[in-house]
């Protein structure tokens, strides 16, 4: 029931993105620097993000990433099905769906459903500004007069 590292980075470079992009386009070795994850692993990701319409990016010296809509708009369901595929607390289970030739004798099924159905709502509810905002009040990312910082 893990999340893979690739959406997890992808969530963060959506948080990144939203807190930075108020003061331009958002550079990815600005983003590798802050979030201490690699330019080339961040590009392979937001090529995805760029291909799902996430991020809307431009190359060049003034070049960089801005959010295709507002941080509120976008859903970590949304970012994780893109990048995932979806979310499955058990292989027999896929997007609501189940795959398997023991669903009518199968004891734990209905748990997982369950478990599905929590986490599924979770991240529906959970937008990228609510990853923002948690950041800014716990002090991690302090925006002050529209102007982001990492605090370390």
């Amino acid at each position: 029931m893990n999340v893979s590292t690739k959406t997890r980075y992808a969530l963060r470079m959506l948080v990144d993105i939203a807190a930075y992009q108020s003061t331009g386009k958002v550079k990815i070795k600005d983003i590798s620097e802050r979030q201490d994850i690699s330019q080339k692993y961040l590009e392979q990701i937001v090529t995805i993000l760029s291909k799902c319409d996430l991020v809307r990016g431009e190359r060049g010296p003034q070049g960089g990433y801005v959010l295709t809509r507002p941080a509120s708009q976008i859903t970590v369901a949304e970012v994780v099905t893109q990048i995932e595929g979806g979310f499955s607390p058990a292989p027999c289970i896929k997007n609501g769906f189940v795959d398997c030739d023991r669903k009518d004798r199968c004891t734990t099924l209905d748990m997982w459903m369950k478990i599905e159905r929590a986490v599924h709502q979770i991240m529906s509810e959970t937008t990228i500004q609510d990853l923002l905002d948690d950041a800014n009040r716990k002090g991690i990312i302090t925006i002050s007069d529209g102007m982001p910082e990492y605090v370390i």
